[in-house]
Order: structure tokens, then C-alpha cells, then sequence
């Protein structure tokens, strides 16, 4: 799976509000982003800035939509608006 779809599972799953699934998509996508060389530069960038945003959401609960304290809702926001942005470059 790639970056694009990995970003569109953990979106999908946010929306369903389906915390397990949720906690799943971003461990599933944490793990694919260490492993294996990149196959140019925008991939491994890509994976970075996945493997960020992964770790940010980690912080929060969708299931009641609160975000820990020390994780600011812009925070949040940028992080998504950032999986956005990596699932449309799929479409591109």
C-alpha cells in the first residue's frame, strides 16, 4: 500500500468514527513507512511526512473526538488537512 492510500484509509476510518479501525489504519501505515528503500526522493519525503502525522494522531481519541492536552486542535487540523493533500496526489 502506498502513502496516498494509506492517508485515504486513516480519513475514511476517522470519518466512520470507528476508533479501532482508526488505531488499526495508523499502525498499519506507521509500520509500512520504515521498512524498504524509497523508490525516489517525493516517495520518501511522502513517507515522512506520513509517519509524522501518524504520530500526531496517535494522541487523540476519535471515538469522542478530543484531542490530549498538549495536542492543539491546529494541530490536529494541519495533520489532516496534510493526509488530504497526500491522498489527492493518488488521484494526480
Amino acid at each position: 500500500m502506498n502513502v496516498a492510500q494509506h492517508a485515504e484509509q486513516i480519513l475514511a476510518a476517522w470519518k466512520r468514527a470507528d476508533a479501532i479501525s482508526f488505531e488499526a489504519e495508523l499502525n498499519h501505515a506507521m509500520h509500512s513507512c520504515r521498512p524498504g528503500t524509497p523508490a525516489n526522493y517525493l516517495e520518501s519525503e511522502q513517507r515522512e511526512v506520513l509517519e509524522s502525522v501518524v504520530e500526531r494522531l496517535r494522541l487523540i481519541r476519535p471515538q469522542r473526538g478530543i484531542a490530549a492536552a498538549h495536542c492543539s486542535p491546529q494541530s490536529l487540523n494541519a495533520g489532516f488537512t496534510l493526509l488530504e493533500h497526500l491522498r489527492q496526489r493518488a488521484a494526480a
